[in-house]
Parts: structure tokens; sequence; C-alpha cells
């Protein structure tokens, strides 16, 4: 689940003005923009910002925390309960989180133990309540790592639903095909050719 919280409202004039800032000329056009981003001068991005609320898996969470250009707020797993979890689709593995899950709950509802301890009981597959911020340069170097098939699938979900919103609402900028298959340099990848 992702639910934009805000954006720069005014993204184009803002990266249009930092474009002019290069040369010193009067703000450029959407054209130059698009230049900008084709040629790989990204760091105009930076000035333009996306802030969105997520509920993912620890697993995903962890994923998406290697992406140290982004800022994290994260719900408490020492001050909050965790009581919802993903589900795989996999009934042996929906299995076995469950009965993990139980455990957890068990003794996080029991009282008798340290809630911080008990938190190390949490598999992977809780899902988290957070907030992510990026500028929109940082947004624009995860979405195609994230959005690759190579991707664990919730996170490429998770990614995918970020890139439609962004570019619902900054489609000068992230309206665009942002996977590069055929420029990739992942070795190991069997889904281009």
């Amino acid at each position: 689940m992702v639910e934009l919280i805000s954006i720069t409202p005014n993204y184009k004039e803002v990266l249009t003005g930092a474009i002019s800032q290069c040369y010193q000329t009067e703000k450029h056009s959407d054209k130059a923009l698009e230049h900008c981003i084709k040629a790989g001068h990204l760091s105009v991005l930076e000035h333009c910002y996306a802030t969105f609320k997520v509920k993912c898996s620890i697993q995903t969470l962890l994923q998406l925390t290697r992406h140290r250009h982004l800022s994290f707020t994260v719900q408490s797993s020492r001050g909050t309960f965790l009581d919802e979890y993903l589900q795989t689709g996999d009934e042996t593995i929906d299995a076995m989180i469950r009965k993990s899950a139980k455990a957890y709950n068990v003794l996080a509802i029991g009282g008798d133990w340290d809630f911080e301890q008990v938190a190390l009981l949490a598999p992977k597959a809780m899902i988290y309540n957070l907030y992510v911020t990026g500028n929109f340069r940082a947004w624009f170097e995860y979405l195609p790592k994230r959005m690759c098939e190579r991707t664990q699938k919730e996170h490429r979900e998770l990614a995918e639903e970020i890139q439609e919103i962004l570019a619902k609402e900054a489609p000068a900028v992230f309206g665009r095909n942002m996977m590069a298959c055929d420029t990739c340099k992942e070795r190991s990848c069997s889904f281009h050719g």
C-alpha cells in the first residue's frame, strides 16, 4: 500500500529554474529539462521531493532502506504491536509465517515477556508502516532498480505503485519508461536479450 503524502507542487518551475542557474540564463523550458534527464544531468532533480506513506513487510523494508538517499520514519517494533503479515500465496510458506506470527503474538500479548525481546521473534513477513521521503533524483534512480523483474515481488509492486503516482503528479520527470533493460549491466539477468 502506497499513499502520496506530499510532493513539490511547482516542480517544473523549480527544476527549470535550477537548470537556468547553470548558464545564468532565463528559465529554461520543458525541453531543457528533458535534455538534462536524457543526458544524465540529474543533479537538478535534487531540488524537488516526494513523501509517501507505505505499508510493507520487514523483508521489503530491509531492501528499501538500502537506498540510503531516501529518508525513513518507521513504526516502532518496540513500542507497537505488529498484527498484520504478508501472504505469499504459497500454502507451505504462509502456514509457517502464520505459525511464527502466532508465536510472536502469544508472547507479545501475554505480557510476561519484555516487549523489546519479543519483537525479535517477528517474522520478516510482518507488516510495518512508514514514511519515506526522497528527492526526485533519489526516486529516479530507485525506480528502475526495484521495478526490475529480478526484484522481490512485493518490492517490485511497491516501486510500480510509487512510479504510477509520480508519473501522474510529475509527468515531465516520471511519465516515461523508467526501465533501461537495453543498457542494464546486470550480467546474471535473464529478462533481457
